[in-house]
């Protein structure tokens, strides 16, 4: 991603990280462009990947009300082709929501989506123990979700 934004570029993703269902026309009036100039720039904005995905936010309600856990994961430091394999197969689970390489007595921060306990054991066991890489970790279960959002403080970013 090596695309300049321009302060329009930001109104648009603005308006999309709050709607991403906005027709090129509501966009236009929103950010003072024409629809086919809003259309331009999105399918610029996805090419250049300023725009990494456009997905659809489900409820948990919807799904059944899932576990939530934040796993903290102290690695291995002499196993490193270990912990290469590791964070790829962290990469590719479903159930790893958010996988964030941290600083401090951990290395690893995961957000992990479960249908229940049981189905956290099978995942703590076949994920976690037993590995390699991983000499610890340690598992907080989300009580509720104050917050969850994945929006970019854009004007604060750009000043």
């Amino acid at each position: 991603m090596d695309q300049k934004l321009d302060p329009l570029d930001m109104k648009l993703l603005a308006c999309l990280q709050a709607d991403n269902q906005l027709t090129a026309e509501i966009l236009a009036e929103r950010v003072g462009l024409s629809p086919s100039a809003v259309a331009r720039r999105l399918r610029q904005l996805r090419a250049s990947r300023a725009i990494a995905a456009d997905v659809a936010i489900v409820a948990e309600q919807a799904v059944g009300h899932p576990l939530s856990a934040v796993i903290h994961v102290q690695l291995e430091r002499h196993a490193l082709t270990e912990v290469a394999s590791f964070k790829r197969q962290l990469t590719t689970c479903e159930n790893v929501q958010f996988c964030l390489e941290i600083s401090g007595a951990f290395d690893i921060l995961l957000l992990v989506v479960v249908a229940n306990m049981e189905a956290f054991n099978l995942f703590a066991d076949d994920v976690l123990a037993g590995q390699r890489a991983v000499r610890r970790y340690e598992t907080s279960f989300v009580k509720r979700r104050v917050k969850a959002s994945l929006a970019l403080p854009l004007e604060q970013l750009m000043g």
